[in-house]
């Protein structure tokens, strides 16, 4: 279990505020892997405390609000985001907000978009290493869109033995563009697309579902014996990217919390499936239970985000930002040094110019 120090960070509401380029230089697919690790383990443990996502709704905004608690290192984290449905291309935006325990000073606050994609590719890469079998060589990669290209990045630092990867989507010039960026960033991987489910799920040793879709996305009989598949998609009980007949074939459906499966896992939840069936994934970390049996058993992980994920990931870009001293930091209480609200100094990470905003 890999703790990070930030006992210096955040001291008199000092917080430090970092966007998504800060966290591409602090977090890389790597580092995600070891937070999300230590994040299982203190589950495990009982030594954290996760709050499932919580939606708040008016007209046609929908607020989620996750949080987590970490007495062990002084760490509370509160992410929020809002979904705005109505005629409009503006996206959300994710924040995430870390406070200490023992004072409750805040620590940082985060631009959270990639640090979310960073976690949740890295919790399935962890499943999959956990799950899958140790020879699997052919991903299918179920999706297009902004986590599709994250979940290889994490996969193949735990997969050495992954040599094809096989990317399906509605839309074929979509596929075809997630392809050939793969190709450019893994040269030494076989890169096909296409928008045909049957043609790809038959080939593949790990099945990756990455999408909004709200019905499945292809049979479960398709899958053959010995398949792992990582379902990312689905965080809201009304939908469902795989059917019952992949988790009836499953010999072992593992969540990564069994508390917020009983809320919005849809894959089991809208095909009728008790959440009970599905083991936790921290037991699988630990070892307390086996994620696979035998080589022909299929498996299932069911990802949807936890915020203690999202807080340990969330330790290391702020500890280690302060010690490149990137970002801006900024008064919000305690001792006034420069004045109440205002922004104490600013660092530019590419330049490595302090200077005052």
């Amino acid at each position: 279990m890999v703790l990070h120090d930030v006992s210096a960070v955040g001291k008199g509401s000092m917080p430090r505020i970092l966007n998504d380029r800060h966290v591409d230089q602090l977090l890389p697919p790597a580092a995600a892997l070891t937070d999300v690790r230590t994040a299982f383990e203190l589950l495990a443990a009982g030594e954290a405390q996760d709050e499932p996502r919580r939606r708040t709704g008016a007209g046609t905004v929908t607020l989620n609000v996750m949080s987590a608690i970490v007495p062990k290192l002084d760490a509370i984290a509160v992410k929020s985001y809002p979904v705005v449905r109505s005629g409009t291309n503006r996206g959300s935006v994710i924040t995430l907000v870390l406070y200490s325990v023992e004072t409750g000073a805040v620590r940082g606050v985060l631009q959270a978009d990639l640090l979310g994609r960073r976690r949740t590719s890295a919790a399935s890469a962890l499943a999959t290493q956990a799950m899958a079998r140790t020879d699997s060589s052919t991903v299918c990669l179920l999706g297009t869109g902004f986590q599709a290209p994250a979940q290889i990045a994490a996969l193949v630092e735990v997969m050495p033995r992954v040599r094809t990867v096989l990317v399906v989507g509605r839309n074929v010039d979509r596929a075809a563009a997630v392809a050939a960026g793969l190709r450019e960033a893994y040269p030494w991987l076989h890169i096909e697309s296409g928008d045909r489910p049957e043609r790809a799920v038959p080939r593949a040793d790990v099945v990756i579902t990455a999408t909004g879709a709200t019905e499945p996305l292809f049979d479960g009989a398709l899958l053959r014996p010995g398949t792992h598949v990582n379902a990312v998609g689905s965080n809201h009980a009304q939908r469902r990217e795989l059917d019952s007949t992949t988790l009836r074939r499953a010999n072992c459906v593992a969540v990564d919390s069994a508390a917020v499966a009983r809320l919005e896992c849809g894959d089991l939840l809208a095909n009728g499936l008790d959440p009970r069936m599905a083991v936790e994934f921290a037991d699988i970390v630990v070892g307390a239970t086996r994620g696979r049996e035998n080589e022909d058993d299929i498996t299932v992980f069911e990802s949807h985000g936890l915020a203690v994920q999202d807080l340990v990931c969330a330790m290391r870009v702020v500890g280690a930002a302060a010690e490149a001293e990137l970002g801006s930091v900024v008064y919000l209480g305690g001792e006034p040094d420069a004045g109440e609200g205002a922004v104490v100094h600013q660092h530019d990470s590419e330049q490595g110019q302090r200077r005052n905003a």
